[in-house]
């Protein structure tokens, strides 16, 4: 259905004189929330086929250049407000400033092209409450239908002609290259070149988005330390063996924060699709998942609870003005869904399950069937039918330009087989796909992305590919739940031997913690307590990574660090972590015992404290 409805728009608006479809000409002044750029207010229809009345007031801004050759900024979404998000990503390419006139524009439905407002579907961070969309329909009305990608394709073009320019070189991320993509083969002829990050694939017809789920395993495999060595021979089975075993046996864990306050979490396989999701922005975050994913399978929940909390920190949209999600209900009028159009909203959830079935069982691995309609399936269940001219109209050819297309390898929002689709549509086009990196590469300071941006748009050959982005996240299993699971040390008292071990357990939490798996300077033990950096030190209260042996103390992470031992279980003590190993006393015994140096890594963490020193 989406083909036909692109074609058919296309074809009205061909039918309709574009001269006429912007009333007023660019009148560039100072932006009223941005110092800088100017910006300008373009009238264009709400409904370019004059089926509905009313206008939408674009806001366009402009940077760089006065004059000269145009770079015409797409957001994501839909619903990122073009201008903010321009500014945001463009920081990191000053280059284009000087080779530009770059322009920027809130797509209409966001930032100040006429928002779009829907205050109960803004509290649902992950977008799929039912009864929240249909009451967002409800709220816009029968104006929903003019929010698509095709209606934007023509916006775009109204501001190609008042800025009075021929050809524009189109920069989208996300959504914003599904509709650079449409511009393009749209109007072929006013496209200079092509430059997309994390591509979405416009002609993908699956409703179940099958692709997603294919990338989690290799996703998983890919980023797990050390080859997942000691942890895990395949990560992506054995979450399919977690989801399995949570659909009959709920698990829930504590996850403590700096305070060393717990919050109990529940371990649900929606709570892992999320954090699978989320860790798109955070690739380390998800590179700790199969060590807690192996710790769940045992019964343990405590390290994947902790991943879950730290994984809330990447929800939420910011301010509507940033992120309209009535305007993300674009999904619901333009996006493949399983049931027709026409069919009755008490019929579809039938429907679903039925065109579920007659997939194979692994079609969502390592997820199940069940979690495929808790996304825009469940956000668009009840989004009313809007009746649509249906031209058969033949979608348009995809264009011959320079285009340049970026692809992080973690990415599972857009992930690598859609942009492979695209590269093999669109003749001489340059992919690069950047393992360890997610969703946007350009945001990714590490990786070449920007550069290789930078020497495309000024002619030059970009990079056939680009390092590896390393997590930093060590390969260390969970730190075990039971004292009394722990072995001795070879020399020293049960006790004693079974408290060093625990130690150890702990400077391995640590590492973890110390690594950019964490979003903070400071966080909760795996089991209770707390950790923080202040300066270059590291301080530790009650740190407890194995349930009866706590450490206290810390230093600076550079040198050594002093632990103090207590617990209900342990040999009490002090110890000293340096590069020698691991000294001092414990339960009245002399300590001497040399480290791996995987084990001395959290003294090896410089750089992630003056990370956070920034």
């Amino acid at each position: 259905m989406r083909r036909l409805i692109f074609g058919a728009l296309l074809a009205l608006a061909a039918l309709t004189a574009l001269p006429t479809t912007a009333n007023a000409a660019l009148n560039w002044r100072s932006c009223v929330d941005f110092n800088g750029i100017q910006c300008a207010t373009l009238d264009v229809p709400l409904d370019r086929a004059n089926t509905m009345p009313g206008t939408v007031p674009l806001r366009v801004a402009r940077a760089g250049r006065k004059s000269g050759p145009t770079l015409m900024y797409l957001s994501g979404g839909p619903g990122g407000a073009g201008v903010s998000e321009m500014l945001g990503v463009l920081s990191a390419l000053p280059g284009l400033e000087r080779r530009f006139r770059l322009i920027g524009y809130d797509q209409r439905g966001t930032g100040r092209s006429g928002l779009l407002r829907c205050p109960r579907l803004e509290k649902d961070p992950y977008l799929r409450d039912t009864g929240a969309a249909e009451e967002c329909a409800n709220r816009i009305g029968p104006a929903r239908r003019f929010y698509t990608t095709p209606d934007s394709v023509l916006d775009m073009e109204a501001i190609r002609q008042q800025l009075g320019v021929e050809k524009l070189t189109l920069f989208g991320i996300s959504y914003g290259t599904e509709l650079a993509v449409a511009y393009a083969r749209a109007y072929p002829q006013h496209v200079q070149r092509l430059v997309l990050d994390s591509v979405v694939d416009y002609d993908d017809r699956d409703p179940f988005a099958t692709v997603l789920f294919r990338a989690m395993g290799p996703s998983l495999k890919s980023l797990c330390p050390g080859g997942c060595r000691g942890i895990s021979t395949d990560p992506g089975a054995d979450l399919g063996k977690l989801i399995a075993q949570l659909r009959t046996t709920p698990l829930q864990a504590f996850a403590y924060d700096a305070q060393g306050r717990s919050t109990r979490v529940k371990i649900t396989p929606t709570a892992l699709f999320d954090l699978m999701l989320l860790t798109d922005y955070l690739p380390a975050l998800r590179a700790a998942i199969p060590a807690g994913v192996q710790a769940a399978l045992k019964g343990d929940g405590a390290l994947l609870a902790r991943l879950i909390r730290e994984g809330k920190r990447l929800e939420g949209f910011g301010s509507p003005r940033d992120f309209s999600v009535a305007r993300y209900a674009t999904v619901c009028e333009t996006t493949p869904l399983p049931w027709d159009a026409g069919t009755p909203i008490e019929a579809r959830p039938a429907i679903t399950q039925q065109r579920i079935a007659a997939l194979a069982p692994t079609a969502f691995a390592p997820f199940d069937p069940a979690i495929v309609v808790e996304d825009e399936i469940d956000l668009c269940l009840r989004w009313p039918d809007v009746p649509r001219p249906v031209l058969d109209v033949p979608p348009p050819p995809y264009p011959t330009v320079p285009t340049l297309i970026l692809q992080g390898r973690e990415d599972l929002r857009t992930p690598p087989e859609w942009s492979q689709r695209l590269a093999e549509r669109i003749p001489g086009s340059h992919r690069i796909v950047i393992s360890g990196v997610g969703h946007s590469t350009v945001s990714d300071p590490r990786d070449c992305a920007a550069d290789a941006i930078l020497r495309f748009v000024a002619n030059r050959t970009p990079p056939k590919t680009c390092r590896r982005v390393q997590t930093g996240v060590p390969a260390v299993q969970s730190a075990p739940a039971s004292f009394e699971s722990l072995g001795g040390v070879s020399g020293y008292p049960r006790k004693v031997g079974r408290t060093l071990r625990a130690v150890l357990a702990t400077i391995n939490d640590l590492d973890l913690v110390l690594s950019p798996a964490t979003l903070t300077g400071s966080g909760g033990g795996l089991r209770g307590g707390s950790w923080g950096i202040e300066g270059r030190r590291l301080i530790l209260r009650d740190y407890q990574a194995v349930t009866g042996v706590t450490v206290s103390g810390g230093g600076d992470l550079t040198r050594s660090l002093t632990f103090r031992i207590a617990g209900t279980k342990a040999a009490k003590g002090t110890l000293v972590l340096s590069s020698r190993g691991l000294t001092g006393r414990a339960g009245g015994k002399r300590i001497v015992l040399r480290l791996t140096s995987a084990q001395a890594s959290v003294l090896q963490a410089d750089l992630r404290v003056r990370a956070l020193a920034r």
